[in-house]
């Protein structure tokens, strides 16, 4: 059954394989790049828009009418603000979003400037690994879970669009994509010159873990169709652009995006909102672990569980 999809980071690497693949399964897809080019009927030229033109590129497959594109900068407040009011209006009638579920939101955003050693990293560029890695990325899921209730005014008062009247939207199942870099129980040492990187990702596994608590708590008296399932990811030692640099040591079992973004596919479908496996629940009770209700879970794109 075709799915609502939103991909947070899509111009690139594995956002935008994320994006190729689903788009080929015949789902609708809304994805965000830093900035798209404007509507018009040629598209530019690559070197115009960078990254983004390849998205754009995806508007001329067979199923590119099922795709969306939106500017979303997770490292700006005013951005993610701007980018949230746009997800709002296609929850109007007649938008894609008309029957107010997103089943799967991905926030992909991430940044790597390497190296950044702790002991070497300016102030600037581990703020830029910590608003992009973590702040973001967070604050963006906070504003996507905020679309269930209608706007208000800064008193808290409910206002009525411009634009006409949006169903409240709920989403059914984010996706963060982490690092086995930020596992602080199973500490990598050996990556030297990640550390900001790793910092920044540890940071967003006890963020979303977090919100994925609070939102049981918030919600416990809500009808299942109205939760939110909170799931985290390991890609795999994927070779993207970003993962393009000189490293000192052997990186072990790389993995083209194809093969990363397949293999997640499969894990968020079956740990997802609905899935056979619902938040991992009942993979825990099979190997007799105990885990708070509602409790966000951190798997590898193979589908294991992997320590926090």
């Amino acid at each position: 059954m075709p799915q609502i999809w939103l991909i947070v980071g899509a111009s690139r690497g594995i956002g935008f394989e994320f994006v190729s693949q689903l788009l080929s399964l015949g789902h609708t897809v809304i994805a965000t790049a830093r900035a798209p080019p404007p509507i018009q009927t040629t598209l530019p030229p690559p070197s115009q828009y960078g990254n983004a033109s390849q998205l754009w590129a995806l508007t001329g497959t067979p199923n590119g009418r099922n795709l969306k594109i939106l500017e979303c900068d997770v490292s700006s407040d005013a951005s993610i603000n701007a980018f949230t009011e746009q997800v709002r209006k296609f929850g109007r009638k007649g938008g894609v979003l008309e029957r107010g579920v997103i089943d799967f939101a991905v926030l992909n955003a991430g940044v790597l400037v390497y190296p950044n050693r702790i002991s070497e990293i300016t102030f600037q560029n581990f703020a830029h690994h910590l608003h992009t890695n973590t702040i973001g990325p967070l604050f963006t899921a906070q504003r996507l879970l905020s679309l269930s209730s209608p706007p208000t005014t800064t008193a808290g008062i409910p206002v009525s669009p411009t634009w006409g009247p949006s169903t409240p939207l709920t989403v059914r199942t984010l996706v963060f994509i982490s690092s086995d870099s930020g596992s602080t129980t199973n500490f990598r040492a050996f990556e030297d010159g990640f550390g900001a990187y790793a910092a920044s990702k540890a940071a967003l596994n006890q963020g979303l873990r977090h919100l994925a608590a609070e939102l049981e708590r918030k919600n416990r008296w809500k009808r299942r169709e109205e939760k939110t399932v909170v799931l985290a990811l390991h890609p795999g030692e994927v070779s993207t652009d970003m993962a393009n640099v000189s490293l000192d040591w052997d990186v072990e079992g790389i993995i083209t995006p194809r093969e990363s973004i397949a293999c997640m596919l499969k894990v968020i479908s079956e740990k997802g909102w609905g899935g056979s496996d619902e938040g991992g629940h009942l993979t825990s009770m099979m190997d007799g672990m105990k885990e708070e209700t509602g409790a966000a879970t951190f798997w590898t794109w193979e589908g294991k569980r992997y320590p926090w």
